[in-house]
């Protein structure tokens, strides 16, 4: 298994937090060049390095678009099977805007925040995270065997 959880840890996450965090993290993934937006992107990377990415942000898919829901799947059974925790968020069109692809009607399937290579590296290995990311990531482990999954509603 991937995950350590520990239950105080779990205790504390504060669920009314979890859109603006992703949404800061986004932000600032998105101005320091860390943000991938996109399926073919983000697959791109996923084959090339697993190990630069801190997370992936899936929004859920719509009712009767079996496509995108079967690439969704497949998706997250390769960040899961590469201890990549996976986000799901409430829109497509939200998910865009905080990509920096705001257009009309502008989806965005998956987005990819890659690890700050600025931040050092901790002294037990694991993966140097901002606050936030972590933040992020311990509400993955602490949700994990939760289902439904949650999904986090963005802000707008």
């Amino acid at each position: 298994m991937c995950v350590a959880r520990a239950a105080e840890k779990c205790k504390m996450i504060n669920r009314n937090q979890l859109g603006r965090a992703l949404r800061t993290t986004l932000t600032k993934a998105r101005v320091e060049r860390r943000l991938v937006c996109g399926l073919f992107p983000a697959i791109a990377l996923l084959e090339k390095a697993p190990e630069d990415v801190v997370f992936c942000v899936l929004p859920t898919t719509r009712p009767g678009d079996a496509a995108t829901h079967i690439q969704a799947v497949l998706l997250q059974a390769f960040c899961y099977e590469n201890c990549i925790p996976v986000i799901q968020v409430d829109s497509s069109e939200k998910l865009a805007s905080f990509c920096g692809k705001a257009k009309d009607n502008c989806h965005c399937n998956c987005a990819i925040i890659t690890r700050d290579i600025t931040l050092p590296i901790p002294k037990d290995d694991s993966m140097p995270m901002t606050d936030n990311e972590q933040f992020l990531t311990d509400f993955y482990e602490c949700t994990l065997e939760e289902f439904p999954r949650p999904v986090i509603e963005l802000p707008i």
